[in-house]
């Protein structure tokens, strides 16, 4: 009886120790490779935003990779939005009365979505403007 309870003990002993063992470096490896992974999916993308009447003011930013336009901006500048569209930048709003919209191109082409929607790219250029939109 006495030896089964010592092999019972040692049995589940070694049982505690395996588990115990086998998680920490797991644990360590996933956090290193969390970091590396966070580390290697930035990109770097170029906002530029010209008020009407007044010249361009560029940034070129780091950003992480997949992340939407709308998240950029408002981590980057003071945005104002109505139902998804921007009505404001740092401060400049669009002019309703006149027409006057804030509109984006993306790589020197209009944008074909708004900013909530697009996806940015490592490389991309992505330019503010307002113009009147008839």
């Amino acid at each position: 009886m006495k030896k089964t309870l010592y092999s019972f003990f040692a049995v589940l002993a070694a049982l505690v120790l395996v588990s115990c063992g086998q998680s920490t470096p797991s644990t360590t490896k996933n956090s290193a490779s969390s970091s590396q992974v966070a580390k290697e999916k930035q990109i770097t993308i170029t906002v530029s935003i010209a008020p009407e009447g007044q010249e361009a003011q560029s940034k070129t930013l780091k950003v992480a990779e997949k992340a939407n336009l709308m998240e950029v901006l408002k981590a980057n500048y003071k945005i104002e939005e109505k139902s998804g569209l921007i009505t404001s930048i740092d401060g400049v709003a669009q002019d309703e009365s006149k027409g006057l919209y804030w509109m984006y191109k993306i790589n020197g082409e209009m944008a074909p979505k708004g900013a909530a929607e697009t996806t940015v790219q490592d490389g991309d250029t992505i330019e503010f403007y307002q113009e009147v939109y008839q």
